[in-house]
């Protein structure tokens, strides 16, 4: 007759992942074991401890602060992607009737100050004084987005402005690529335009520029 054999204690040790699968196995288990739901204390930073119960329901408190806040940011950048839209469409109307860079420049400033609340917009020349300084600032992609130097802000914009966003308008064909500018767009807020920030709307509005550039007039 075989001997019975005595579990080795070793054997029946548990450990969190065990415990897990099993409670993901058994989802009855805290049906059955109603009592351990407010009898199981777990470690909480500001109230010492907390059941399990409370546990549960400060995650799901947690979940829905979490939802409510990718909402607003959804919201919000639904609202920004409208402006936007709406921007980039007048600036493609108002440059219908333009015939020379002034011209251009006027349609545009009035649409950036109207509609997207900014201080003002150049379109710089490599004539002009503050050109080769913004040229300076431009990254690998020919944008850049924040700060410059007081001095030079007051050169480039006839308004006070805290921050600035800047793009190379380029006009690109199969053999040759053309330089026509650098648009310059002021904000009289010091973090409007900051370095992380999205460059779409500017880039898209560099498009729209170098388009019409070519017929136009230095005039």
């Amino acid at each position: 007759m075989s001997k019975a054999l005595t579990p080795d204690i070793k054997d029946l040790e548990l450990d969190s992942e065990l415990v897990r699968d099993y409670l993901e196995q058994h989802p009855e288990f805290f049906t059955n074991h109603s009592e351990l739901v407010t009898q199981l204390q777990i470690p909480h930073m500001s109230r010492g401890a907390i059941s399990l119960l409370e546990k549960r329901q400060e995650i799901q408190r947690q979940k829905i602060t979490q939802m409510e806040e990718e909402l607003t940011m959804l919201m919000g950048n639904a609202r920004a992607n409208e402006v936007i839209f709406k921007a980039i469409s007048e600036i493609y109307i108002s440059l219908v009737g333009c015939n020379s860079i002034a011209e251009l420049e006027q349609a545009v400033n009035k649409v950036c100050q109207e509609h997207l609340y900014l201080v003002q917009f150049r379109l710089l020349q490599p004539e002009d004084q503050a050109y080769l300084h913004l040229q300076a600032k431009l990254n690998g992609n020919g944008t850049y987005l924040g700060r410059v130097a007081p001095d030079l802000m007051e050169v480039v914009f006839d308004q006070p402005a805290g921050s600035l966003a800047l793009i190379e308008v380029v006009h690109e064909t199969e053999y040759e690529e053309e330089i026509f500018g650098i648009a310059a767009f002021a904000a009289k807020q010091a973090d409007h335009f900051q370095p992380h920030m999205d460059t779409f709307f500017i880039r898209e509005l560099a498009r729209v520029l170098s388009r019409h550039f070519v017929h136009l007039t230095r005039d």
